[in-house]
């Protein structure tokens, strides 16, 4: 799944920079992201004077991206935030975005001094012979000295921070994305809303239309989008609801799900039941045996690879769960409706 990301699908940009304004308010650092090349791909947050004219300058905005590519590599080889000097001899950190191990990008934070022993960072491009690069800081000496002085601690206390939330929103969009992607691709067949015909039919056992009533009624169905994505009341819930959808060939546990959501199996449970009105392994049950109505209905597929398809240990549990909710088995289901 690495190989499918890049950073615009990993973060959401446009919400991403609002968070990085307030962060750069908060630390009086500057931030900005980059691309995996260290090229810039959000706005540049609390920017200083120096660095501003710096990134504008035609010749020497080559060498601050340069710097910031190098500073997240190096971050990338070490695993953790890195800090270092640049080419103008101004402290800046990288902290490296990873999506399954791949190397995406970088949050790049900085633009300060430190108030000690600031040649102990390690320099990631001399350029001190440099006549543009000599010549440019000589005139600007004064905006680098205005710069805010930081200890080092105070450094390695925001690198931490940076990097501990980089790897939340990180791991929350994955999530995100894997489940979006795992239910396009598991889904076999869309729900068809019922037509006014069997809704007025009789609520025999064997009529499709019986079950998605039982399911209207435990607030399941009715809150199914065209896409049959199950819309939750409350969104809280939503990863754990959409990956019991895009798993349809597994049972997953509570504490799978919980784990989705960062909430306890128990407080889980209790979520789940005022979602649906009853708990959630009836909930559960009666959605496999939905899912099995379809196949049966629309398919033909044998009895045994619809209970590999939902996930079943074994043909007969199978067998056991649906004449427990529909009151007869599988196939003298399939066979009332003329399949």
């Amino acid at each position: 799944m690495a190989a499918s990301f890049e950073l615009q699908q990993v973060l959401d940009l446009d919400k991403w920079e609002q968070l990085q304004e307030k962060i750069a308010l908060a630390t009086n650092l500057a931030i900005i992201l980059v691309d995996y090349r260290g090229k810039p791909v959000t706005r540049h947050s609390q920017v200083k004077p120096f660095c501003r004219l710096a990134r504008a300058h035609p010749t020497l905005a080559v060498y601050c991206e340069k710097c910031d590519a190098r500073g997240a590599l190096e971050a990338v080889r070490t695993g953790e935030p890195f800090i270092y000097r640049c080419h103008f001899d101004i402290l800046d950190m990288a902290i490296p975005i990873l999506v399954d191990n791949r190397y995406v990008g970088a949050i790049m934070a900085g633009e300060i001094l430190a108030t000690e022993e600031q040649s102990t960072f390690e320099q990631v491009l001399k350029l001190e012979d440099h006549p543009e690069v000599a010549a440019f800081k000589a005139q600007h000496q004064e905006l680098i000295d205005a710069y805010p002085r930081l200890p080092a601690t105070a450094m390695y206390h925001a690198a931490a921070m940076l990097e501990q939330l980089c790897e939340y929103i990180v791991s929350e969009a994955i999530k995100k994305e894997y489940l979006v992607q795992a239910y396009k691709q598991s889904l076999r067949i869309q729900a068809q809303p019922p037509t006014s015909e069997s809704w007025s039919a009789p609520k025999d056992s064997t009529n499709l239309a019986y079950l998605q009533e039982e399911l209207r009624q435990s607030l399941l169905i009715q809150r199914l989008s065209e896409n049959s994505i199950y819309q939750a009341k409350n969104q809280q819930l939503q990863p754990a609801i959409d990956a019991v959808f895009a798993n349809k060939n597994a049972h997953l546990d509570l504490g799978q799900l919980a784990a989705l959501v960062n909430l306890s199996p128990t407080y889980l449970s209790r979520l789940l039941r005022e979602e649906f009105g009853e708990p959630f392994s009836q909930i559960y049950a009666k959605l496999k045996v939905y899912w099995a109505q379809e196949l049966l209905q629309n398919s033909d597929l044998p009895i045994a690879e619809i209970s590999d398809a939902l996930g079943f240990v074994e043909p007969s549990y199978f067998i056991r769960s649906f004449k427990k909710i529909v009151g007869t088995t599988p196939l003298k289901w399939r066979q009332a409706k003329g399949r």
